[in-house]
């Protein structure tokens, strides 16, 4: 099913490009993922039991005004009984525009809210680290005591006061302390 919402991102990357409609299919294709997202939408278009044409009226009525890529995958998708694959396609497709863009989206989890300042300047850092444009959201969970931890491109920054005590622990556990 991986192979799949990439094959179908990939399609839909191709024709939004060719049509040169890339950045509303983008704007448009967020939009109709976080609706899905909900939990009653969701139910409707992946229930086994309704039927496509009501799922396509459905869509019909819900995202008047999409794009005609957009809209036709979500119907190929019925039409061939990939409904779950709606959701995991389109965020796909926002990663790979984003990539085909030169840009990158990160996610900071921090022990504490961060500021406009402070998040402006993990932007500003990371933007010339990668060399590309980076999209910043912020998430605070008050587990990791202190420090923060950043999702890039696939890759993990970790600077968590969780972190560096567990490190710690295997260190004394192993004998071996080094300079932290």
């Amino acid at each position: 099913m991986a192979e799949l919402k990439v094959r179908y991102a990939s399609a839909l990357l191709d024709l939004a490009v060719e049509d040169g409609v890339l950045s509303e299919c983008l704007d448009q294709a967020v939009f109709v993922r976080d609706v899905l997202q909900t939990g009653e939408c969701r139910s409707f278009i992946e229930h086994p039991h309704i039927r496509g044409a009501d799922k396509r009226r459905f869509l019909d009525s819900v995202f008047a005004g999409v794009h005609d890529n957009l809209i036709g995958l979500l119907y190929l998708l019925i039409a061939r009984s990939y409904e779950n694959l709606m959701i995991p396609a389109l965020t796909t497709f926002i990663e790979m525009v984003k990539l085909h863009s030169g840009s990158a989206a990160a996610n900071i989890v921090s022990a504490t809210e961060l500021n406009e300042g402070q998040i402006s300047e993990v932007k500003d850092m990371l933007s010339r680290k990668l060399g590309k444009e980076v999209e910043i959201s912020s998430i605070t969970d008050p587990s990791l005591i202190g420090g923060f931890y950043i999702h890039v491109d696939g890759r993990l920054i970790d600077c968590t006061v969780k972190k560096y005590l567990s490190d710690l622990k295997n260190h004394i556990k192993k004998g071996v302390l080094d300079d932290h």
